[in-house]
């Protein structure tokens, strides 16, 4: 075992205190900094403090996350970033006696960026002994229930970015500075309704529209709502993955078929597809920012629950690309002109799961003779 005299010799004159990149432009940051600090500051010095950051995924650093999962490659990471020790380890139990022994006397700031499993936090920074006192941990998380069971009560859920905020980052990403032509106010307007408060969908948007004229925005807006830009995607996908299955087809349901329903119409639908557990999942989902429930009731009884735009179009594109050209080989089907191609042209299969039919009045007229459904052997809701 190496001796902490070894490992820490000198280790004022080698740490490296080189400045991190945050972003390149760091709208509205400055507050929230200063709330974490607050955070911070909530014990005394000498006291050792972690601090929990929770949201959807794309509210904090919006370029794709590149840090190695493997929990020892992550030790060594962190003490090669903290000390500057090149080691190899054996294994993870031996990174804990290093960082431990090597850290427990030392003042350090810790942040732990998108950690999406508790073990992370057992092999990085399990208790209050592991580092000096006045030591801070920042973890930021997309999953607050990690949080809650590292035992951390020191919580913030991210803000998201609206108002002049909003405005103010997307004329960056789109021109280049904080000033633009009048007549791009419209539209500018319609890309930050599109975004929802999501800084990694201004940056995209920002970024894609660069240099183009107003038609061009608009047309590029008009296709972000028929397909999802894959960029934003490809991130927002991430904690959707990582689902369990049945918690998967809960969010895919609420997702199609039932945001902004009152739960009273709701729970009986998917009490009968979940059985009477279904509370437990949807709990599971707001905890990992996958929906809101405004009211839960002291016996558990859910009564309201919303989910954010873009996290309703990242699961809608999930069930889009099931069968990007044929509706009736997806799970489910919600768009009226998706359920007349598959009602005109009898391509129902066992793969639909639910049905919305969601036509607005008298706009389309269908002549069909119910072979649709014959094969629709799986269907669980016909709504």
């Amino acid at each position: 075992m190496f001796s902490r005299e070894i490992i820490f010799e000198d280790i004022s004159d080698r740490i490296n205190r080189v400045s991190l990149h945050v972003a390149k432009y760091p709208v509205g940051l400055q507050s929230r900094v200063q709330h974490v600090k607050l955070l911070l500051d909530e014990v005394s010095e000498d006291e050792f403090h972690m601090v929990g950051l929770y949201g959807t995924g794309g509210l904090g650093d919006v370029r794709e996350n590149s840090t190695p999962r493997n929990l020892k490659d992550l030790q060594e990471k962190l003490l090669s970033k903290m000390v500057r020790l090149d080691i190899k380890l054996r294994s993870v139990s031996e990174g804990i006696a290093i960082i431990k022994q090597g850290l427990c006397r030392e003042k350090i700031l810790l942040i732990l960026d998108d950690v999406d499993r508790l073990e992370q936090l057992e092999d990085l920074a399990e208790g209050l002994d592991w580092f000096g006192r006045g030591s801070g941990v920042i973890i930021t998380t997309r999953d607050k229930h990690i949080l809650t069971s590292h035992g951390i009560e020191s919580m913030h859920a991210v803000e998201e970015l609206h108002g002049e905020e909003a405005l103010e980052l997307l004329m960056w990403m789109a021109f280049k500075n904080d000033r633009v032509p009048s007549i791009y106010e419209d539209i500018l307007t319609l890309a930050i309704t599109y975004a929802s408060g999501l800084p990694l969908a201004l940056v995209i948007i920002g970024s894609n529209l660069f240099g183009n004229s107003i038609e061009e925005w608009k047309c590029t807006l008009d296709e972000y709502e028929k397909i999802f830009n894959k960029e934003i995607q490809k991130i927002l996908r991430v904690s959707y993955d990582a689902l369990e299955e049945k918690e998967q087809s809960i969010f895919l349901d609420m997702t199609c078929f039932f945001k902004g329903w009152k739960w009273a119409d709701v729970k009986n639908i998917l009490h009968d597809h979940y059985g009477h557990c279904v509370n437990y999942h949807l709990g599971k989902l707001a905890k990992k920012s996958f929906i809101n429930i405004t009211t839960i009731y002291p016996l558990g009884y859910i009564h309201d629950e919303t989910l954010h735009n873009l996290i309703e179009h990242m699961g809608k594109e999930v069930v889009r690309q099931e069968s990007r050209n044929d509706p009736g080989e997806r799970s489910r089907l919600w768009c009226p002109d998706d359920m007349v191609q598959v009602l005109r042209e009898n391509t129902g299969t066992s793969k639909i799961e639910m049905i919305y039919m969601n036509f607005p009045s008298m706009e389309f007229e269908i002549d069909w003779n119910g072979e649709a459904f014959k094969k629709t052997t799986k269907l669980k809701t016909l709504q």
